[in-house]
């Protein structure tokens, strides 16, 4: 199985997505790019959903970085730039859709980083009847029957 690291690319995500919503009302005033209602109406609202993204994703990378991962912990933080930077002054979509991605990636990000990423998980009952019969096998020291060999006359 391949390991991926979600809370990494969750914090990067979170940053960028975070930055966009805070910094995309006073580009789009000066540069004249359409804002949705409530970069119009609720300028605070976008800010502090992208401030308490931002918080939670440098928070993680403060933690990486006291861990010993400087190089993740930067990584964190240059990547989430370069989205941010990505997602609002070359794609211009940063002022709507922003306001679902950041705090669902700063979600994912909390509920990985604290309950670990078995917590994102989808079981089903068939998945877990597999993992009792594999627990039975290895604890009984049980193997599955070799299948028959049809004899041909």
């Amino acid at each position: 199985m391949i390991f991926v690291d979600l809370p990494f690319y969750f914090a990067i995500a979170a940053i960028g997505f975070g930055l966009s919503l805070m910094f995309y009302r006073p580009l789009a005033r000066h540069y004249e790019w359409p804002m949705g209602a409530w970069h119009e109406s609720h300028p605070s609202l976008p800010i502090m959903i992208g401030l308490i993204s931002c918080v939670i994703g440098s928070l993680f990378a403060a933690a990486r970085w006291v861990d010993g991962g400087v190089y993740a912990a930067s990584a964190i933080g240059l990547f989430g730039l370069g989205l941010a930077i990505l997602w609002t002054a070359f794609l211009r979509v940063g002022s709507q859709i922003s306001l679902l991605l950041a705090p669902a990636f700063a979600g994912l990000l909390f509920v990985s980083w604290n309950f670990g990423t078995s917590a994102l998980q989808y079981h089903t009952v068939r998945s877990e009847i597999r993992e009792l019969r594999q627990q039975i096998e290895d604890q009984f020291g049980l193997k599955k029957a070799e299948p028959r060999k049809s004899q041909v006359n």
